[in-house]
């Protein structure tokens, strides 16, 4: 499909001449969890100058089976995983003024399997999590019977989960101000405020949570409060150690064995799991190039279950 629109680009400079080649840039980025929408996902254009004129076509997607992709509202890229999305998904954002054409190649990496306490990071003093600090208070407060729950939907609106938060609290990430939800809890009026007398106003601490959360990107995050909590018994090679590394398997496959290390196999991960180079790049220890390249570092939990995995001998279960 073919599309017009304007996008930011990384790069704001103007080039002098426009070559007749293609220009290229790569995007890695990793999947949160299945059904979990991405952040914008957005074409790098700096090989060519944006005009109206500038068209914008989308490639087809491989492995479409394992999501579905589209374009928000913000002309960007969303990729949606779902429950089948175990493999390195390809697609690219192609820019085009006047036949010249400055290409962006995106890679979509699987989400890490989680464990009983979800795989997510160690929890930061700094930050915000939807599901610690943010999805209890929208629904014990907005979400009950007769109100904005899944059954009830006052005036059509829902506030249950992530997704219907987003949606309907019209949350635009990074500006509190300009989110709806931030609005009816924080305003003066009795007639707006949210939740309505006689119900008590939300905390001032919970207010603060919410305009945090917001400003930090209102993402669907979770965290765990140290790596103690991890689950980290009967961990498998195939379930879990496997889906990990699929983030490294496109640097580290045969035919492009990356630093000479082969991820695309059981035998090759083991013997990068034994020399240590699999945990010292994960771990983005000193002396090793990180990995996976590009991405995000792996949570706590999911380093401490490789290295359980690791230590119990890298066997083949």
């Amino acid at each position: 499909m073919s599309i017009s629109f304007l996008m930011i680009g990384s790069c704001t400079h103007t080039p002098n001449v426009i070559e007749n080649i293609a220009g290229k840039n790569y995007i890695t980025y990793t999947s949160r969890c299945a059904s979990c929408p991405s952040d914008p996902i957005c074409a790098i254009v700096d090989d060519i100058v944006v005009t109206a004129g500038t068209t914008f076509s989308v490639c087809s997607v491989i492995l479409a089976g394992e999501g579905t992709i589209q374009i928000n509202s913000s002309n960007c890229l969303i990729w949606t995983s779902n429950s089948n999305h175990t493999d390195i998904i390809k697609t690219c954002i192609i820019a085009c003024t006047n036949g010249v054409c400055d290409t962006t190649e995106v890679s979509i990496l699987p989400p890490v399997p989680g464990d009983s306490t979800g795989g997510f990071n160690s929890c930061s003093p700094d930050s915000v999590y939807f599901e610690r600090d943010i999805l209890e208070v929208i629904t014990s407060s907005c979400a009950y019977t007769g109100c904005h729950n899944s059954a009830s939907a006052a005036e059509g609106i829902r506030l249950d989960n992530y997704a219907n938060i987003i949606k309907y609290g019209k949350i635009k990430a990074g500006k509190p101000a300009d989110s709806d939800l931030y609005k009816v809890v924080t305003t003066t009026s009795s007639k707006s405020v949210m939740p309505p007398p006689p119900a008590a106003r939300l905390s001032s601490t919970q207010i603060s949570n919410i305009e945090k959360w917001i400003t930090q990107g209102a993402k669907n995050n979770n965290c765990i409060n140290s790596v103690s909590d991890c689950n980290s018994k009967d961990i498998s090679f195939n379930s879990f150690v496997k889906p990990a590394l699929a983030s490294c398997v496109s640097c580290h496959r045969t035919g492009n064995t990356g630093g000479g290390i082969n991820l695309d196999s059981y035998q090759g991960i083991k013997s990068a799991a034994q020399s240590g180079s699999i945990l010292g790049s994960i771990s983005w220890l000193p002396g090793f190039i990180q990995m996976p390249q590009g991405g995000s570092k792996l949570s706590d939990c999911t380093i401490q279950k490789v290295k359980t995995w690791i230590e119990s001998g890298s066997p083949n279960n």
